[in-house]
């Protein structure tokens, strides 16, 4: 019987042994499991990019609309927003004033008129008594003197009459130019002092301007290229509006402000683009999309293989051992499915698009090669990434 027992125990202990072997060549087989990753071999290329930047629509005209004369606002020919045409009336000022200066004035002109009317037909009959010697050559020239300065009288009340006439006229405020009216027009009772208090704000819509800054480094490549292809850069200008639609009119730079904003450290740029429509409007936010550039020897990745992590890039690219290491990157522009990468890595450098998150801790790579075709047609998606 203490035979058997013992037979018994030194066989289960064998088996026990050999569980425990079998389940650690088990769990060494899976540490050493391969990776499946996706992967792309960077290549440098000259390539079109588009340069975008933020804007904001404005007028390419607006001024505050404001009386000649001073007086009381007594009627409004328009509302706020509406369409206006140049020399079209906006309001109307109390006149009665101005109307009582002018018939004032007018009378001051008759009343010389007729001082004149009287000097002259002395004048007339001195010059025949002058003639006859019945007077002296010097009340002759006495008469003439005052007949010039009874016509200077004359004119001077000449004058006040059209500065009444135009005060008068004044009292009509019209459109300076055709344009969209602001909604800060004010109601009628409103006191207007000549030259100071806004009546309401006109502006421009057709034509409008795009305004928006840019780097000095653009700035200076953008002069480079202008140099080298004058004309070339801002005059195709594109608009992508908010909703991501593209606008339908193209625009072009017409004012580069040759001083540098203090504050932001850019450099502001208006493009103009037509506005038949009436569609952009003063405060619109829109992108301008700069006319195509190449950029020369550009380093692209798949965007996918780009990760982020608190403000900072990396990409994944596999050493000559076959290891994935982590590099931190200073990515550019994007363009398609692809990422301008501007430092980091290098042309011919490995970089693994799909399954990075596993290949850690020098894990072995089981690798397949991308192409850029599948990259852009998308099917490279049925690749599979998962470990072996």
């Amino acid at each position: 019987m203490i035979h058997k027992h013992k037979v018994f125990t030194m066989g289960v202990t064998v088996l026990t042994v050999a569980s425990l072997l079998a389940g650690c060549g088990s769990q060494e087989a899976g540490q050493k499991a391969p990776v499946a990753v996706n992967t792309y071999k960077v290549t440098a290329e000259d390539t079109p990019v588009r340069a975008e930047y933020s804007g904001t629509v404005i007028a390419t005209d607006k001024v505050p609309v404001r009386a000649k004369i001073s007086g009381r606002v007594v009627e409004k020919y328009v509302q706020g927003g509406q369409q206006v045409t140049a020399g079209q009336p906006l309001f109307r000022i109390d006149s009665r004033e101005y109307d009582a200066a002018l018939e004032n004035a007018k009378a001051n002109r008759a009343q010389a008129a007729a001082n004149l009317a009287n000097q002259q037909l002395n004048l007339r009959r001195y010059q025949q008594l002058v003639e006859q010697d019945a007077i002296s050559v010097q009340t002759l020239t006495d008469q003439e003197a005052a007949t010039r300065q009874q016509q200077a009288v004359l004119e001077a009340n000449d004058a006040l009459v059209q500065s009444a006439q135009d005060n008068v006229d004044d009292t009509i405020v019209y459109a300076p130019f055709s344009g969209k009216l602001n909604v800060d027009d004010v109601a009628v009772g409103t006191y207007a002092t000549a030259g100071q208090t806004d009546l309401v704000t006109i502006s421009t819509l057709d034509p409008v301007y795009v305004e928006f800054s840019v780097s000095e480094a653009e700035y200076l490549q953008m002069m480079k290229k202008r140099s080298d292809e004058p004309g070339s850069w801002g005059d195709h200008l594109q608009l992508r509006l908010s909703d991501g639609s593209m606008y339908a009119y193209e625009g072009h730079v017409v004012q580069i402000n040759h001083g540098m904003d203090g504050n932001s450290g850019s450099i502001i740029i208006k493009a103009q683009f037509e506005n038949p429509q009436n569609l952009l409007i003063p405060g619109l936010y829109a992108t301008v999309v700069s006319d195509t550039q190449v950029q020369q020897h550009a380093v692209m990745v798949p965007q996918r293989a780009v990760q982020q992590t608190l403000g900072r890039y990396f990409v994944s690219v596999i050493d000559s051992e076959g290891k994935a290491q982590n590099k931190p990157v200073t990515p550019g522009q994007k363009v398609g499915k692809f990422w301008i990468i501007n430092e980091g890595i290098s042309d011919g450098d490995l970089i693994i698009v799909d399954g990075y998150q596993k290949a850690t801790g020098g894990a072995t790579l089981d690798q397949h090669l991308l192409t850029k075709a599948e990259i852009e047609s998308g099917s490279d998606i049925a690749v599979k990434t998962e470990s072996k």
